[in-house]
């Protein structure tokens, strides 16, 4: 996906780039422009008055072009008026037969108050010249405070929303009237025309400011200042503007205010320049770097959002973006009067948006679709319940379709399966979510919650399914810690069953816990064994032993002429026959059912001890017992009395099945199980040894070794099976390997603590 929104991005910036400087979207933008040049109209001046040669004054005074004897009645008219400035909207480019009547104009046109002319300038000119300029007769252009020209440049919709302040061609300008008007300056070249130029340039665009629609500055009617009809006050002191506004004289324009309305006269346009000019009113277009700023940063922002955010976080973001661009245009536009075009920017948030939202679509349908193949092909405990139905069509939308109904259907029949193999369990079950609110009961949860809380377990709190109970532990009344402490306890029910409580977590895809399974297993029956089992033990070790231990002490006490002393020597046999295997029973009681203390502690120190512990036997037969790789630190995690309890019966065996003189021989070295490092343990011994039948069952409980003679020892037989308890319970093991007249080796095995090099 980041190498198509790469993708998407540069061809999005090199779009909103083309579109910032080429001329396409104008159409667009001064549709948004002349929406807000309206909202802007801030009223005409009362500085600028205007004299039109309108309809009534064309129907009084005669047809257009009037004589030039009206123009110097207007002229004179005015000049008693005392305007303070008058720019005369009417070409006087052609001499009149009578000089006598340009002298006339031209003397008027002096007398009056500054007045400023218009110049022609054709475009293009005679004769294939590029453009030529055409400057009022002789003596009136000398006349005149100034010439100006009055061109007007139309968008491509026809519409004027700017003028050029000059026109030159490089070495010579020519200002436009309205800024003559506006300077109150002669132009130094006003009085000339270009003597060779090879086109005409424009420079210093203005935007208009349009005070208001057609008609909205002061007009009087030229017919009324001729007669006499205007008080002075109307024009004294005022900027004058005469020129044309009757039908079919002049140009008309369109302009942003029109609106359908009727066009302006090109004098009244004239009159907006004026205004503009004069009140600072300029709209200034920004530069090609902000304008592509503008046009960029939307853009960019949204492109951001679309890696960061979610769908609908992007949404809302490109609605605002979409809304921000034209408001920022049009704050700027009204609060600080620069224009910044909206469009670039509102075409590329247009077509980015659809088209990443397209391509997000079309990622996820495509994604979904391969998941649903692959989900329809993996196979699972229900592909046998599962209809095939057949090949997928041809049609891709009806394919689609296909696989998420299979799928669907897959997972209806899974839920089903689920929920049929819960309610068959015979444990109660209780699936909770992770607020601990009851989902799914099973019907033997059912069963159990009514007779113990008279609760519908489904839907309930399970808190309020627990209250009933207790805990099984004596020294705790509290049934929380199921749901506080441990994931497994002990309840017991009111009516005495006990139940192991087990409370398994179902983990969401992002790590958090999103419900529990709750199990109970009734374990009444193991608990009433377990008791049982301490019965025993508790029998064994006192009420079994008590007796024995009174008899040797009575036998200890009496001299032997009191008893027969080889009835002396059986009773006492007896006796502590009876009491070793008490002793051993209750040893390998524990290491199978107790709960082993382990700690961490050295190997080899542990088999010195149990040396130690057998060298009296040792020493009394004349065996030696050596120790090879004892001062190695092997560590393991241990139950200390167990373990050593092991050894010693390990060696204590090999001491009992030795020759007297023999040897018993005990080895340490690591050891490797896959990934498990271990200390390995060899007690060799130079006894018999031990034919293959009894090797397969030596480690069985009350199996008894023979020695060379072939006559079996006396003793409990357990200590053998004790050594394979505390080896699995340890996670090792305990192995034999013998051949009668060659000795035994016995093999335990520990695993090492994490850390330990060995």
């Amino acid at each position: 996906m980041f190498i198509e929104w790469l993708a998407i991005f540069l061809v999005s910036s090199a779009l909103a780039a083309f579109l910032t400087i080429d001329k396409w979207p104008e159409r667009a933008d001064n549709i948004i422009y002349d929406t807000l040049a309206k909202a802007a109209a801030h009223g005409p001046s009362d500085d600028i008055v205007i004299v039109a040669i309108d309809n009534r004054s064309i129907q009084t005074l005669g047809r257009w072009p009037w004589p030039r004897q009206l123009h110097v009645q207007l002229l004179d008219h005015l000049a008693q008026m005392r305007p303070k400035a008058i720019a005369y909207d009417v070409l006087f480019v052609d001499p009149n037969p009578n000089p006598s009547v340009d002298t006339a104009l031209a003397n008027a046109v002096r007398a009056a108050a500054p007045t400023y002319l218009p110049l022609l300038v054709e475009v293009p000119g005679p004769n294939g010249a590029p453009y030529s300029a055409i400057m009022p007769a002789g003596a009136i252009a000398q006349a005149s405070a100034g010439l100006g020209h009055v061109n007007v440049a139309p968008d491509d919709d026809g519409v004027v929303r700017r003028v050029f302040l000059q026109e030159g061609d490089g070495r010579r300008n020519w200002p436009h009237l309205m800024s003559l008007m506006h300077g109150g300056a002669v132009s130094p070249q006003a009085a000339g025309g270009p003597r060779s130029a090879p086109g005409l340039r424009l420079t210093r665009p203005t935007t208009i400011a349009f005070a208001g629609p057609t008609g909205a500055f002061r007009t009087i009617s030229a017919v009324d200042v001729i007669r006499g009809e205007t008080p002075p006050e109307f024009v004294r002191g005022k900027l004058v503007l005469v020129g044309s506004t009757a039908d079919g004289l002049g140009d008309q324009y369109a302009t942003p205010l029109s609106d359908g309305a009727a066009a302006m006269s090109g004098v009244e346009l004239q009159a907006n320049v004026l205004n503009t000019l004069n009140r600072n009113l300029a709209i200034r277009p920004v530069g090609l770097t902000w304008a592509l700023a503008f046009a960029l940063a939307p853009l960019w922002l949204l492109l951001t959002a679309f890696l960061t955010l979610p769908p609908r976080a992007n949404m809302l973001l490109g609605a605002l973006l979409f809304v921000a661009a034209p408001s920022v245009s049009a704050v700027l536009f009204l609060g600080f009067r620069l224009w910044l075009p909206p469009i670039a920017a509102l075409t590329v948030l247009m077509l980015v948006y659809p088209l990443w939202s397209w391509r997000r679509l079309a990622a996820s349908a495509a994604y979904l679709v391969d998941e649903l193949k692959q989900f329809a092909e993996e196979p699972d405990v229900l592909s046998a319940l599962s209809d095939p139905g057949g090949a997928l069509p041809g049609d891709l939308i009806e394919r689609h379709v296909v696989l998420m109904r299979r799928a669907i259907a897959r997972a209806r029949t899974l839920r089903t399966f689920v929920t049929d193999g819960l309610h068959g369990l015979p444990d109660p079950v209780l699936l909770a979510s992770a607020n601990q609110r009851v989902v799914v009961a099973n019907r033997a949860a059912e069963a159990l919650f009514q007779s113990t809380s008279h609760l519908a377990a489904e839907g309930a709190d399970l808190d309020a399914l627990l209250a009933a109970f207790r805990d099984a532990d004596p020294g705790s009344s509290s049934s929380q810690a199921v749901l506080l402490g441990p994931s497994h306890h002990e309840l017991a029910a009111p009516d005495g069953r006990v139940f192991n409580v087990r409370r398994i977590p179902l983990q969401a895809a992002t790590g958090r816990t999103a419900a529990w399974i709750v199990r109970f297993t009734d374990i009444t029956s193991i608990k009433a064994a377990a008791q049982q089992r301490e019965d025993i033990l508790q029998l064994l070790t006192h009420d079994m032993r008590s007796p024995q231990v009174s008899i040797l002490s009575l036998l200890a006490r009496h001299s032997p002429q009191q008893l027969p002393a080889a009835l002396a020597v059986r009773i006492e046999a007896y006796a502590r026959r009876t009491l070793a295997l008490a002793d051993q029973f209750v040893h390998l009681a524990r290491a199978e059912g107790a709960d082993y203390e382990l700690e961490t502690i050295s190997f080899g120190e542990l088999l010195q001890f149990a040396v130690d512990d057998v060298w009296p036997q040792s020493a009394a037969k004349g065996v030696t017992i050596a120790i090879q790789g004892g001062q190695e630190e092997y560590l393991v995690a241990a139950d200390r009395s167990l373990l050593l309890r092991a050894l010693i019966n390990l060696l204590d065996n090999a001491v009992k099945f030795t020759d007297p003189g023999g040897r018993v021989d005990c080895s340490l070295r690591p050891g490797e199980v896959g990934a498990q490092r271990e200390v390995v343990c060899a007690i060799a011994d130079t006894g018999p040894g031990i034919s293959a039948a009894q090797r397969e069952r030596i480690f069985e409980r009350f199996r008894h070794g023979r020695g060379a003679s072939g006559r079996a020892h006396h003793g409990a037989g357990l200590g053998l099976a004790f050594v394979q308890a505390v080896a699995t319970r340890h996670g090792g093991s305990i192995e034999c390997t013998s051949e009668p007249g060659k000795g035994s080796i016995f093999i335990l095995t520990v695993p090492l603590s994490d850390g330990d090099a060995g």
